[in-house]
């Protein structure tokens, strides 16, 4: 993969996670159900197993980044108030 990609995709993936919680669906069920269905050979046939590990990885980092970012912005507790009360 190109460089180039590396940097969009990190982007896309952290705005997928955090738009997700403003949507009030819980960012770490979200990501485990995500990681889940990597590692799971069955459950989507489109994902390549060699892939797999390194994806989840991913996944759970990018997961960790947004909530270092949001440590102390939530007044509610839990890491999906982070992304509830960022800003529109």
């Amino acid at each position: 993969m190109s460089t180039e990609r590396i940097q969009p995709l990190e982007q896309a993936l952290l705005a997928v996670i955090a738009a997700a919680g403003k949507m009030g669906i819980s960012c770490d069920e979200l990501c485990a159900h995500a990681v889940g269905g990597l590692v799971s050979e069955q459950y989507w046939t489109w994902a390549d197993a060699q892939h797999a590990e390194r994806a989840a990885d991913e996944i759970d980092n990018a997961l960790a980044i947004l909530i270092d970012r949001q440590a102390g912005a939530p007044t509610k507790s839990g890491p999906d108030a982070t992304f509830e009360s960022a800003p529109n």
